[in-house]
């Protein structure tokens, strides 16, 4: 009986964590935690701060995609705002362009609306009727509006610009505006980007066959 008492005791001393062992388990837990938590807030900032270039990588990508396929040129604009991309219309136009190509938008969807209704209830608004200029005007911007979309700077963030053949940077923050176009084979002007913060910098250099990003140079405190 004695035996058999001493034997399950021996056992459980076995399975059970001494108090040294715990403490230990415990100060690997709270070390191990200490190094990630940082490593994950500073991957977050990391993140946060790299959205700009980010965006603008991605509308590249997207522009130069829709250029190719749809043989047409495309635009990203640049102003004290953030970016803008959308077809390439007018090479004279300014900001205010892309403020009413939004409202253009909206124009076409809600005719649109209704003639979708009129259809839906046997009615052709457009039976028996020639199109007109302003038919075929408007089929075209319904065409050339499908895209658009823009990317508004967060707060504390500026940026600027340096095109090929150009010296100095162009701060965008000054209230200019400017216009990277890609043409229907997919190539672009050379262009160079800064976004800076009080926290962050990055440097970007595309690549004017692919758009891609040729080169960079950035910090994150």
């Amino acid at each position: 009986m004695n035996a058999r008492h001493s034997s399950l005791k021996n056992a459980r001393r076995s399975r059970a964590f001494t108090l040294v062992e715990i403490v230990i388990a415990l100060t690997i837990i709270g070390i191990l935690a200490g190094v990630t938590i940082p490593t994950v807030n500073t991957i977050e900032k990391e993140r946060a701060a790299r959205a700009p270039v980010s965006e603008l990588a991605r509308m590249v990508r997207t522009v130069r995609a829709r250029a190719m396929a749809e043989q047409v040129p495309y635009q990203i604009a640049f102003d004290e705002r953030g970016f803008h991309a959308a077809r390439f219309f007018n090479p004279y136009g300014e900001s205010e362009e892309f403020d009413q190509l939004v409202r253009d938008i909206e124009v076409i969807e809600q005719q649109q609306e209704i003639i979708d209704a009129s259809r839906e209830r046997g009615i052709d608004l457009n039976e028996g009727r020639e199109p007109t200029a302003a038919d075929r005007a408007l089929a075209t911007a319904r065409e050339g509006l499908k895209y658009h979309e823009s990317y508004e700077l967060p707060d504390g963030v500026r940026y600027s610009l340096l095109f090929w053949g150009e010296t100095d940077w162009i701060d965008m923050q000054s209230g200019l505006f400017r216009r990277w176009v890609f043409q229907p084979t997919g190539m672009c002007q050379p262009l160079k980007i800064r976004v800076e913060s009080d926290n962050a910098f990055f440097e970007v250099d595309f690549h004017p066959l692919t758009g891609d990003v040729k080169s960079e140079r950035s910090w994150v405190e």
